[in-house]
């Protein structure tokens, strides 16, 4: 088997054990349930992943390496100043969540379930590092531009992807409640910490679009919003 061949058979496993997690939760998956997802034999699957837990970390590994690679071409755009590249990044994310609100709390109510805790744990980890590398980057330009004022560089990076990341998991518990002042309390709130760390003025930093936020949180808003646009409203119907 050739190179490429190799590698979309390794895709092929990666893909259903994604989708068997999405649905499931990684503890009740089997590897018999990615055996038959796949509709091929246990040998071939130890071809490519000496265990279950192998899987998983491939899994978490290409979601890291997908984040990069779209975050990647805002991080090193030279067109951009570090504050706009910050920004840009921040709504980058923004747009990868942007889904439809049942869609939205169906995926956060899988993810974090008692049968994703290991997921959750090795993409934390994985999610941190590779944010990390890529913040090293604008943070540095920053540094260079004298916008940002910090002490060390890795350290200041790896702060604040672990606080995006801390965000996350507060957003999570939020969108079943649907409370937008919350949610707004919570962004000022790591918005403000943000701008602590990297030594900018207030109002530097945008953490989200407050139409997406709308959209997260407040469900029956977006409804009125898009009750005032008949041509989707009589698609939809």
């Amino acid at each position: 088997m050739n190179v490429e061949a190799h590698a979309r058979r390794r895709d092929e496993f990666l893909d259903a054990a994604q989708r068997l997690i999405e649905s499931n939760g990684y503890d009740q998956m089997s590897i018999q349930d990615v055996l038959e997802d796949v509709g091929t034999s246990r040998g071939a699957f130890y071809h490519y992943f000496g265990s279950k837990h192998e899987l998983l970390l491939a899994v978490v590994e290409r979601f890291g390496q997908a984040l990069a690679a779209f975050l990647t071409p805002i991080a090193v755009d030279p067109e951009l100043s570090a504050t706009e590249r910050l920004r840009k990044v921040f709504a980058a994310l923004t747009v990868r969540k942007g889904q439809e609100h049942e869609a939205l709390v169906s995926t956060l109510r899988v993810w974090y379930s008692d049968g994703n805790v290991r997921v959750r744990q090795k993409a934390r980890v994985g999610i941190i590092d590779h944010l990390t590398r890529l913040l090293q980057v604008i943070v540095a330009q920053g540094v260079r531009e004298g916008v940002f004022v910090i002490s060390d560089l890795e350290m200041t990076s790896r702060v604040v992807a672990t606080l995006l990341q801390d965000l996350n998991d507060e957003l999570a518990d939020q969108v079943y409640v649907n409370e937008v002042p919350a949610v707004e309390r919570i962004f000022a709130a790591f918005t403000w910490a943000i701008e602590r760390i990297l030594g900018v003025p207030e109002g530097s930093v945008a953490l989200v679009d407050t139409t997406i936020l709308c959209a997260w949180f407040d469900p029956d808003q977006e409804q009125t919003a898009d009750s005032t646009q008949p041509s989707e409203t009589n698609r939809e119907r």
